[in-house]
């Protein structure tokens, strides 16, 4: 599952097809004829061998956006089902950038790949224009138990009864902090149980500090969270949300007090030396990684993609993390935040329609999902596999992950369609406000104005 923010920046348009062929059967053999000499025999066997032609294989096309590490255990998933399959070659086929609409033109021009992976805020998109087949008439034979799946990620794939892809994984956003850091300003590393938003700020300010004398913080304590992808759970963790509870306007809602709320309390943050400088508003903010794990930030808002990136640090003891809840508005007593996820879907003019859900059914299995796990980016989405690498897991980091996500809410993204568009506009809030100035009610209230009439075409 990727950084929803990061999907599209990952790199060049590639593919990566798969590079193997596996034979369904021995070749077709002639019958055997006499030879007076052996060397004949012999020219006889390897002339038949050769040049008998074998049966072909069928070639079944898997669109996803992997890249580098994901993509090799992708590819051992789809060794795995080629040997279980003679006769069937998986070509992998990857575009981080534009997967989209290579998609939804591959789809529209008849020419669709046979599984392709369907991320949560491209759902609607697929969904509502018929583009995802029905599997839930296939469950039985496909061996899917949708009580095997965490509900909140199976629901959203689900239209009523249907269901239009496989759950592959997910994750919630959570904090990541840097125990150490914590400490060393006299800060109490909270609890699973949650934090309020006063108790947050009170830590971003203890870490946050000039350590070479220069006048200027060297250690911060939070990065500011441009995105809506990021702050949306800020909003949903203060009462508010930033649609209608039919997701069909943003006026009241998205410049609604709670959110205004949200954005005061994450602006304020900024705009008092607790976050690096505003320069990372426009830039983006690519040191943040090292900057925390090197102990130059304290808490990391992120899902669980950046876990890959600490794990050797936590293993040999540089890095003491700590996986925590959003912090929540002081008159809530929780936090929600919010899921993330991915699923294999078949378009329903793919080439080898039965073949292609059988393929699904595979990539959504326990087995592919005990694979894929090593590559570190998700959460399975099967109960029994998390909770397996969850057990095995002694920093207790996967365990905090899983309880996480049982208070968390699918995107907005798995339930309306182009939702990147309403993304696009909402980041402009606090933006204005630390760029330029402006009070947040009337930026918000402006961009409310133009997601809705982006919700009204």
């Amino acid at each position: 599952m990727p950084d929803p923010g990061s999907r599209a920046a990952a790199g060049a348009p590639a593919r990566h097809p798969a590079s193997r062929t596996h034979l369904a059967a021995p070749p077709f053999r002639r019958p055997a004829t006499p030879a007076s000499r052996p060397t004949l025999l012999l020219a006889t066997t390897l002339f038949t061998t050769t040049c008998t032609p074998s049966p072909p294989a069928t070639t079944l096309r898997v669109a996803l956006w992997a890249g580098g590490h994901e993509l090799e255990i992708e590819q051992q998933v789809a060794d795995r089902y080629e040997a279980l399959h003679p006769g069937v070659r998986v070509l992998l086929e990857s575009a981080p950038n534009g997967y989209e609409e290579r998609l939804l033109t591959s789809i529209a021009a008849g020419h669709p790949p046979d599984v392709y992976l369907l991320d949560s805020p491209d759902i609607p998109t697929f969904v509502d224009r018929g583009l995802a087949t029905d599997l839930a008439p296939y469950q039985e034979a496909l061996g899917f138990a949708a009580d095997s799946v965490f509900p909140q990620v199976l629901d959203a794939f689900r239209r009523g009864d249907a269901i239009f892809a496989l759950p592959k994984d997910f994750t919630p956003m959570v904090i990541y902090a840097n125990r150490a850091v914590l400490e060393a300003a006299g800060v109490e590393t909270p609890s699973l149980a949650g934090w309020t938003w006063d108790e947050f700020r009170a830590a971003a300010e203890a870490v946050t500090r000039d350590t070479d004398g220069d006048g200027r913080p060297d250690v911060f304590g939070f990065d500011f969270p441009r995105n809506l992808y990021q702050w949306v759970p800020f909003v949903w963790s203060a009462g508010g949300d930033i649609l209608a509870p039919g997701g069909d306007a943003a006026t009241g809602y998205m410049d609604g007090p709670a959110a205004l709320e949200a954005y005061a309390f994450l602006t304020g943050l900024a705009e008092d030396g607790f976050t690096p400088g505003a320069q990372f508003v426009q830039q983006g903010d690519p040191a943040r990684e090292a900057r925390f794990a090197s102990g130059g930030q304290a808490l990391l808002l992120s899902g669980h993609w950046t876990l890959r990136v600490f794990r050797d640090l936590v293993a040999d003891g540089t890095l003491d993390l700590a996986i925590l809840p959003i912090p929540h508005h002081p008159i809530l007593d929780r936090a929600t935040s919010v899921i993330y996820a991915s699923g294999w879907a078949v378009p329903p003019n793919a080439a080898h329609l039965r073949r292609a859900i059988d393929l699904a059914g595979f990539l959504a299995s326990r087995e592919a999902q005990r694979i894929r796990v090593r590559s570190g980016l998700a959460i399975a989405s099967r109960m029994d596999v998390a909770a397996d690498i969850a057990a095995a897991d002694e920093t207790g980091v996967e365990r905090a992950f899983i309880a996480l996500a049982g208070g968390a809410r699918m995107t907005w993204g798995a339930h309306v369609r182009d939702f990147s568009r309403i993304e696009a506009l909402a980041v402009e809030i606090m933006d204005r406000r630390l760029l330029n100035g402006e009070a947040l009610a009337g930026s918000a209230g402006d961009v409310a104005r133009r997601v809705d009439e982006e919700l009204g075409r």
